[in-house]
């Protein structure tokens, strides 16, 4: 693997925020001559660099998406319709 390409994909997740899947694009704008194949594994590298090592958490649905619970911080905080 290109270090150079690596440092790309690194600052593409981890100073331009920008998800995996942006990340492959955006390496085909910086280094037009690799394929796809090669884009993705340099950015589950930079990943695995960005990440630690750690795999991705699952994202938890919040308790206020339900009635109850949004209903009670809506006046805990004070808030008026």
């Amino acid at each position: 693997m290109n270090a150079a390409v690596i440092s790309k994909a690194v600052f593409l997740l981890r100073d331009a925020h920008l998800s995996p899947l942006q990340a492959r694009r955006g390496l085909a704008a910086y280094f037009p001559d690799l394929g796809m194949t090669d884009r993705v594994r340099h950015v589950q590298a930079a990943y695995d660099i960005v990440s630690g090592g750690h795999p991705a958490g699952r994202v938890r649905a919040s308790d206020l998406t339900q009635p109850r619970y949004f209903a009670a911080a809506h006046e805990r905080h004070g808030f008026t319709d």
